[in-house]
């Protein structure tokens, strides 16, 4: 019990030798689980429409001089909002410069994107084995490694041919938590690396805020043990320094007091701010309040700090509810598989079991030191981060590689913890050690394997549909609105020159709710005045997706969807030629 709740290293570090070797593995792991996907990347394909937005957004940016947070081509001529950080961005451009003046800038940049999964399952690798070294001693820090990149929830937004910062995120939280487990054993330059690194992934992405903020929270909460002001003052100036120098150099569109939520704005700055306000507070405490009153006063404050920050920015507290009208939500969002609900068995094992298991574990490390309450209440607060990946995961799986990557990090732990338990019983260890390795992957893919083994084998001559294969069909739409999927326009941008009527971005909703009136308006015998409002010129549309995309779910039987699902076309369309299983439409002008 001496070990159930201590650091087993405090200033535990990672040589540069052993974080290259971590990052080659889970780097190869990731390549060799993308096997199937590889061939198509090399032939210029990628396997999520923000991957081609992202390389449209950077492409745009070159022409313009600088990197943007708006994209041409989309919302019907209209410059389209795309709010994601330009830090990714920069990482790409970096990656790509030194390959730039071989192949091209538009080739580089596509391979400095592919480049990015296993670079980021690399870092992750690096980031979960830093965390994890502290409560280990730095053993059995391999494990992560194997792990995360097998795990659906990391492998989901981590296959090769995907370009976004799913994993990159989760990786830059690690590591800012490794560096706050470090600054609380006493390490004051770990505190500034916390800070910075926290700030960091919020930067990234701010899916992450309420992660780093937990584990700031958690050094908090030992604060009420023992004098920690002189540290957490460094975690709040750094976090805060971060935050407001990325603000400085990476504004949303509208300029630096424009609130956002869903990238890097004023709403996070003033976090910074006030938890860096917040941990002076502490400090102060420390310094100069009476030891009966330290602890009231700084919960009281500290509390009312954050109470004014999220009384200011409310919107933070739905979280994606946030973003856009209630009556839109439920129909943009079920247009995305990211946003959908974790809802099947086969998900739910694959997402939320390796989670369960990792929670359950950390129930037992609190209940092992339930007579320690200062190291029960940090178990007690990773239990609470680790609930709300989860139900967070089975509300939108968007978040799955929060509980993936909870998962993944604890495994040296409980691996270091099986060791120590059973040390007497090398066997017995061995045989533990082996199966907690195995248990998560077997738990995520076994439900999944029994059920397509149920199912009946789909027919090899299905029709498929090729955007690639389509482009040169869509030349003499060049410069002209195209009506098509709304997911589709991201590659659409990328590959030829036309212009789409809506994708899915929370800033271009009304673009997307013209297209998706466009398709579910009943067809007649001229074109519908929903279509002529999107301004589009030009019909694109493949069969093959037509059954399953959201598009068509509960439309009348009349409307365009399903009308060209079925193979039947309206009169005020002339088809112009099919290739890749699409098929390009003109709208008659004689029906305008």
């Amino acid at each position: 019990m001496k070990a159930a709740g201590r650091l087993q290293d405090r200033r535990a570090t990672l040589s540069a030798a052993t974080c290259t070797a971590l990052a080659l593995v889970a780097a190869a792991i990731t390549i060799l689980a993308s096997a199937r996907t590889i061939p198509a990347v090399l032939h210029g394909t990628l396997f999520d429409p923000d991957s081609y937005m992202r390389l449209v957004r950077i492409r745009q940016g070159f022409a313009a001089g600088h990197l943007v947070n708006i994209v041409l081509g989309d919302d019907s001529g209209h410059p389209l909002v795309v709010e994601w950080s330009r830090l990714f961005d920069a990482v790409i451009v970096a990656l790509a410069a030194p390959l730039a003046p071989f192949i091209g800038w538009t080739r580089a940049l596509f391979a400095a994107g592919v480049a990015t999964g296993p670079l980021s399952a690399g870092l992750l690798a690096v980031g979960l084995a830093f965390a994890a070294s502290p409560l280990t001693g730095g053993r059995w820090i391999w494990a992560p490694a194997i792990i995360a990149p097998l795990l659906p929830g990391i492998r989901s937004f981590n296959v090769v041919g995907i370009v976004h910062y799913h994993i990159a995120q989760v990786a830059l939280t690690a590591i800012a938590i490794g560096c706050t487990l470090r600054a609380g054993a006493g390490d004051r330059r770990m505190a500034w690396a916390a800070g910075l690194w926290g700030g960091l992934a919020i930067w990234m992405m701010p899916e992450t805020m309420p992660f780093v903020v937990l584990g700031f929270g958690a050094l908090g909460y030992l604060w009420l043990f023992r004098r920690l002001g002189f540290i957490l003052v460094r975690i709040g100036a750094g976090f805060a320094a971060t935050l407001w120098f990325a603000l400085w150099i990476d504004p949303p569109h509208g300029g630096m007091l424009t609130p956002e939520i869903d990238r890097l704005s004023i709403v996070y700055a003033m976090l910074g701010l006030a938890i860096a306000t917040s941990c002076a507070g502490l400090a102060w405490l420390d310094r100069y309040a009476p030891e009966t009153r330290r602890a009231s006063l700084g919960l009281i404050g500290a509390t009312c700090v954050f109470a004014v920050w999220l009384a200011a920015y409310p919107e933070v507290a739905l979280g994606p509810y946030g973003l856009i009208p209630a009556k839109a939500m439920h129909i943009f969002f079920g247009s995305i598989n990211e946003d959908q609900p974790t809802d099947t068995l086969a998900l739910a094992a694959s997402r939320l079991g390796p989670a369960l298991l990792g929670l359950g574990y950390i129930l037992h490390r609190f209940w092992r030191c339930r007579h320690l309450p200062a190291f029960a209440g940090i178990w007690l607060i990773a239990a609470v981060g680790l609930t709300l990946a989860a139900g967070l995961t089975a509300r939108m799986m968007i978040f799955q590689q929060y509980p993936a990557a909870f998962a993944a990090g604890l495994a040296p732990v409980a691996l270091h913890d099986i060791s120590a338990r059973f040390a007497s019983t090398p066997r017995r260890a061995a045989t533990l050690r082996l199966g907690l390795v195995w248990l998560p992957v077997v738990l995520a893919y076994v439900p999944a394997l029994a059920l397509a083994a149920g199912r009946s084998a789909t027919p090899g001559n299905q029709e498929r549909c090729s955007l690639r294969a389509a482009s040169a069909l869509l030349a003499p739409a060049t410069g002209r609105i195209v009506l098509t999927d709304p997911s589709l326009v991201p590659e659409l941008l990328y590959r030829t020159r036309v212009i789409g009527v809506g994708s899915l971005y929370h800033h271009g909703l009304r673009a997307f709710m013209r297209d998706w009136k466009a398709w579910r308006t009943p067809a007649g015998v001229a074109e519908p005045a929903a279509v002529r409002a999107t301004g589009a010129a030009f019909v694109l549309f493949c069969r093959a997706d037509g059954a399953h995309s959201a598009l068509g779910h509960g439309a009348a039987d009349d409307a365009l969807w399903p009308l060209l699902t079925s193979g039947q076309t309206p009169s005020w369309l002339q088809p112009l030629g099919h290739a890749g299983g699409y098929r390009l439409y003109r709208i008659r002008i004689s029906a305008r």
